[in-house]
């Protein structure tokens, strides 16, 4: 037995259940970045995803979308760019977004800087869910050509959880240490 079949697939079919969208790409390294719902291997956000949840839970008092194509793709930009900051900077600007994103005008009521929900934090269910296993991301550059998180969860589109699975086996007595130490 494998790490897919006795740790990943059944995490990836318990998230199933609980009503997470799973792309289950098998025990193999990903050809194909379409299939995990992205342009190409270097995006780590899912761009149509991000857009579609985002359009959705933030909506006028009489449920008009508010936000244009040009404020969700500056959005999707501040949550990407961080330059010249440190691992640990990047993940608290991102983590404020979170609770508070901005743009420059709703141009259907004219309000100044109005606050975007990029999650919908009070009722859960308006969001989307993904699960998504052989996450790879590509590294040019560095060490790596790559990364493949075993299993990446994405809220609307954002990936905020990491699952490094691992198989106690006679090779690896804490399962728990091995991933700690991979991710």
């Amino acid at each position: 037995m494998s790490e897919y079949t006795e740790v990943e697939l059944p995490f990836l079919q318990q998230l199933a259940e609980l009503g997470w969208t799973v792309i289950d790409h098998g025990p193999g390294v990903p050809q194909d970045a379409a299939a995990s719902l992205r342009g190409n291997f270097r995006q780590w956000l899912l761009p149509e995803v991000f857009d579609d949840a985002v359009r959705a839970i933030n909506r006028t008092d009489d449920g008009l979308a508010w936000l244009t194509n040009r404020q969700l793709e500056d959005l999707r930009g501040q949550l990407l760019r961080h330059p010249n900051r440190s691992l640990l900077e990047a993940n608290e600007a991102v983590q404020a977004m979170l609770f508070k994103a901005q743009v420059d005008s709703n141009e259907l009521t004219g309000e100044p800087d109005p606050v975007v929900r990029l999650i919908d934090f009070h009722t859960p269910g308006n969001n989307q869910f993904h699960a998504i296993n052989q996450f790879r991301v590509d590294t040019p550059g560095c060490v790596k050509a790559c990364i493949i998180p075993d299993i990446v969860l994405f809220v609307n589109g954002i990936p905020l959880v990491v699952a490094e699975c691992k198989k106690g086996s006679e090779t690896c007595a804490n399962p728990m240490q091995e991933a700690f130490v991979q991710l």
